[in-house]
């Protein structure tokens, strides 16, 4: 288990890489937070053998053509890039998650090409509890998982016991080590619940191109 505390920048602009593959070669993913001011305008840059997702976490995003809100996501294929614009009015932050590249294992290819899979490597989703409820506790040997939390407090259920958790922090968890959440009894508590599998894992459903609302999980597991 990987703990990042208060892993949400509270002003923009802000960037931090909460979780670096060259730091920990371990992990499947890089992850990284960034705040944009209102109006700026940025470029996802295209990775060759990867695909990576934006997903909003506050503000409005305006991507492929249409204005994102927390809890949407945008998969990027691999190879391509994305214009991304933070919507005037308030801050825009966003998590992007990178699966580690696999070295020689995939091909390079051109920003016009066509993946050789048609398979999404990450799995993203959201994780709505009412007060009190659990949620695991899981184990997965396909991939590892990662959760942020949005708001609320909650405990996380862990290989090391029980954890607190508050609005802002992330935890990272390896394949095949046990977590679960619990939300506090004082109120509901919603976080981002993200997977990411070997390449042709096979993890999310087929590309489409078009942003994707995040599901909500099973409260009770």
């Amino acid at each position: 288990m990987i703990l990042v505390p208060a892993a949400i920048p509270r002003t923009a602009p802000a960037f931090q890489r909460l979780i670096d593959p060259e730091q920990r070669p371990a992990v499947r993913a890089g992850l990284t937070v960034e705040a944009l001011p209102p109006g700026v305008r940025v470029e996802q840059l295209p990775y060759e053998s990867v695909e990576s997702v934006t997903v909003v976490l506050s503000g409005r995003l305006f991507a492929a053509g249409r204005v994102l809100t927390p809890g949407e996501a945008l998969h990027h294929r691999p190879g391509t890039s994305s214009r991304l614009t933070a919507v005037r009015g308030t801050p825009t932050t966003v998590l992007t998650v990178r699966p580690t590249p696999p070295g020689a294992a995939i091909p390079a290819q051109r920003s016009d090409s066509t993946p050789t899979q048609s398979w999404r490597q990450i799995d993203v989703g959201t994780v709505r509890l009412a007060p009190g409820a659990t949620c695991g506790p899981y184990s997965d040997r396909a991939a590892d998982t990662f959760l942020l939390l949005l708001s609320g407090a909650a405990v996380f259920l862990g290989e090391l016991g029980e954890t607190p958790l508050l609005p802002g922090d992330l935890v990272y968890i390896r394949e095949g080590e046990r977590y679960g959440l619990r939300a506090g009894r004082r109120g509901p508590v919603t976080a981002v619940l993200g997977r990411v599998g070997a390449p042709g894992a096979g993890l999310g459903p087929e590309w489409d191109g078009r942003p994707m609302r995040l599901g909500q999980a099973d409260p009770q597991g």
